[in-house]
């Protein structure tokens, strides 16, 4: 048995020419043609297992793979991987497989095994020494097929396989960092296999929210930091495709959560960081929020504030012309979006953000002082705006919010650390809260966007907003109130 260390990256076929002229590659790589058809049982019980089974074709060869459940850390995948000749069809799992209970349960569903589907592309494959490691560079271009219900289904592959051999891992994004000096290099967590299983269940995207995170009391802050930063670049780049290809402004909505998250992650640990890594990294994160965050307020602006003007003022002129404004503002914002997020300073951005991840040094302090400190700080800041919140002008309010949400996203990260239902209790009250402050919050946000028009000193729309925001500004005291008193989960 190997274990499998890799980074996969994408990768434009018209940028292919550009990379080979990197000086790393200059040497003649050696060429592969690769045909590999994956097994699995009719019901899927294998990927249901998180088990792939290939027979790879090369030349006269066929060679058996056997691979397990991928794991990803920080943009790098590492999965037990078998593999030895074998003749087409002869699935000899017994004297391939070193672990006895895997061995026997495949060998029981080996009679049962039919083809998925089939890859085929060609490879170029260079060994490189480099920062004391050694790294397979395969460049892959080819495609996916799949055949089912009569139908043929193809997805192109163009990507580029970072497999160490020697060495340390976080050399496989410093030498991603060097291979994209011209071409835009993009991190890509899914295996063929994964995108294979994916095309023959015809499975659609849907927007990735924030996953729950279980931390070990004993973890230390440096790991605690790295596994909480992972889960959010994790998130951000789950909700590419959907800001990509825009189906659903639920994506830029949780792209921008995501680094909302990562950020706050930054200033939480800053203390427990090298001096200005925090900093550095928020900064750098910095234009990425702002472009989502444009889309998400024109996408809030109009799913949201536009029918409760519809259903006030109907179809008076400053609406109607209003509708057609936000229309483009907000197709606009999306492009940059886009753009954005496709960028080569974007997936530079990822690949040099998770190098330095890796190159952290441990602590040996551990995460609850830290955890409980960091809440009660955040706790206390907010309690003092709220206390005054009624007081206080927009941007003073928004602070407030701000403040909130970095106090809700702290205890997301340290939940389980606490007992469950008080955490449960006290996430209920802050949610509600955070409610009324999030509307109060769109409306200014609203006047914000709509004074961008050319208007006339009688803005109806306008005015319409800051009535509301008085009725709003009634309600704010005793919706915080509960809150402030609010006994919290951190406390004994």
């Amino acid at each position: 048995m190997g274990t499998e260390t890799e980074l996969k990256l994408s990768l434009a076929a018209e940028d292919i020419p550009l990379l080979i002229q990197h000086p790393l590659l200059s040497t003649p790589p050696k060429r592969l043609k690769l045909y590999n058809t994956y097994f699995d049982t009719p019901d899927l019980d294998l990927t249901k297992q998180r088990v792939a089974v290939r027979e790879r074709r090369v030349l006269r060869k066929t060679l058996l793979t056997v691979k397990t459940a991928q794991r990803s850390e920080g943009g790098i995948s590492q999965r037990s991987e078998w593999e030895a000749p074998t003749l087409p069809g002869r699935f000899d799992f017994a004297t391939l497989i070193d672990d006895a209970n895997l061995a026997e349960a495949l060998s029981l569903k080996a009679a049962q095994l039919v083809p998925v589907f089939t890859t085929d592309f060609s490879r170029r494959v260079w060994t490189l020494s480099f920062r004391r490691a050694t790294i397979e560079v395969a460049l892959d271009q080819g495609t996916i097929s799949v055949q089912r219900d009569e139908l043929t289904r193809e997805q192109p592959i163009c990507e580029l396989e970072l497999e160490l051999k020697q060495g340390n891992p976080a050399t496989l994004f410093a030498l991603a960092r060097m291979l994209s000096r011209h071409v835009r290099l993009h991190p890509a967590d899914e295996s063929k296999a994964a995108r294979g299983y994916a095309l023959f269940l015809d499975t659609r995207h849907v927007p990735s929210k924030a996953e729950s995170l279980s931390i070990q009391p004993r973890a230390t802050t440096i790991a605690v930091f790295q596994y909480i930063t992972r889960s959010c670049i994790a998130q951000l780049q789950a909700n590419e495709s959907g800001i990509r290809s825009p189906q659903d402004e639920e994506y830029v909505h949780q792209a921008r959560v995501a680094l909302r998250r990562l950020r706050t992650a930054l200033r939480l640990f800053a203390d427990a960081l090298p001096t200005g890594f925090a900093e550095r990294w928020s900064n750098a994160w910095r234009d990425v929020a702002q472009e989502l965050g444009n889309a998400r307020n024109w996408d809030v602006f109009c799913t949201e504030q536009l029918p409760l003007l519809d259903q006030d003022l109907g179809e008076h002129p400053d609406l109607l012309a209003l509708r057609g404004f936000a229309h483009q503002k907000r197709l606009a914002a999306h492009e940059a979006a886009k753009v954005c997020i496709t960028s080569k300073a974007y997936s530079l951005n990822i690949i040099s953000f998770c190098e330095a991840l890796m190159n952290l040094k441990d602590s040996t302090d551990t995460i609850r002082t830290y955890a409980t400190k960091a809440l009660r700080r955040r706790h206390k800041r907010f309690v003092q705006g709220a206390k005054l919140a009624h007081t206080l002008n927009a941007e003073e309010r928004h602070e407030v919010r701000i403040d909130l949400k970095k106090l809700r996203y702290t205890l997301d990260f340290f939940e389980s650390l606490y007992p469950k239902k008080r955490v449960q209790a006290f996430s209920r009250a802050l949610a509600s809260t955070q409610e009324l402050l999030g509307h109060m919050n769109d409306l200014a946000t609203a006047e914000v966007l709509m004074a961008e028009r050319d208007t006339s000193e009688t803005d109806v729309p306008l005015a319409w907003a800051k009535g509301r925001m008085s009725a709003y500004l009634e309600m704010l005291p005793s919706a915080l109130k509960p809150v402030i008193k609010l006994d919290t989960p951190w406390e004994k």
